[in-house]
């Protein structure tokens, strides 16, 4: 096992010039990665109280969170490309065209959007940004199977979702967003912006890239399991159908409350 020296001195090697996960402190569910989530959590949670109790504060937060982001992303494919042990840009795995990607380009409409863009970037951060944002948060099995929370890609993960959820919880501790759906359509709106960036995810999936952008091919080992030798589009199409289903699940008891209270109304009336 290494040490921690190891880990600081190595923090930008990439993972070809590492040794094995098992050799490193801070991967997957090790002692150091649950110290080290527990306390980036406990930031998280605290810095989000405080921000949400500010509200004049939270536009500019957010907009530095986002160009961090940004900035981030660009840097971390750049290293990801050019510190590899055969150099170059991998157009199967590199692009930002995963379910968290989406955060990116929903941030500026989250933040300067109006009306129905608004609640399509918010309407994300709620339903689909939680759920994956919670999951690699919690779960970061694809860095932490091969690099220590104590590197650059562990850190990249835990800042990227940890920001994710710092702003879902800001959102719904200031009021900023809410589970609110008045019309059938408010229960569509949060799949909008998965459903925009799954076109280009798929151009590229079913090119002779033959990538898995978004899991639309069912290579992700979870959807392998469950669909073991479906055919691409099997799953493709179970896969458009939990992107719309399963935001929409997020609102529906509000709309349902919504309906009640109107038949209430009209029956008193």
């Amino acid at each position: 096992m290494k040490s921690f020296s190891f880990l600081l001195e190595n923090f930008f090697t990439h993972k070809d010039f590492l040794p094995p996960a098992d050799q490193l402190p801070g991967t997957l569910f090790s002692p150091l990665h649950f110290l080290f989530a527990g306390v980036l959590l406990a930031i998280v949670i605290g810095s989000a109280v405080y921000v949400a109790k500010h509200p004049r504060i939270i536009r500019p937060v957010f907009t530095v969170l986002w160009v961090t982001l940004v900035v981030l992303e660009v840097v971390i494919v750049t290293w990801e490309s050019l510190c590899a042990r055969t150099p170059g840009f991998d157009f199967q795995t590199n692009l930002s065209l995963y379910p968290c990607s989406i955060f990116m380009f929903v941030m500026p409409f989250a933040i300067w959007g109006h009306g129905v863009w608004k609640q399509i970037a918010c309407g994300y951060v709620f339903t689909l940004g939680l759920l994956g944002s919670s999951i690699n948060f919690f779960y970061p099995a694809i860095r932490l199977s091969e690099y220590s929370c104590i590197s650059f890609a562990g850190f990249h993960t835990f800042f990227y979702h940890g920001v994710m959820l710092f702003t879902f919880l800001v959102m719904l501790l200031s009021h900023y967003h809410s589970y609110h759906a008045e019309h059938w359509w408010d229960l569509f709106l949060p799949c909008t912006a998965s459903l925009l960036v799954s076109i280009p995810a798929n151009i590229i999936n079913y090119s002779p890239l033959h990538a898995d952008y978004m899991f639309f091919r069912g290579e992700f080992p979870l959807l392998a399991a469950l669909f073991p030798h479906s055919p691409d589009w099997v799953v493709t199409v179970v896969l458009y159908g939990l992107y719309i289903f399963i935001p929409a699940l997020f609102y529906l008891p509000s709309y349902l409350a919504h309906l009640r209270a109107k038949k209430c109304q009209a029956a008193f009336a």
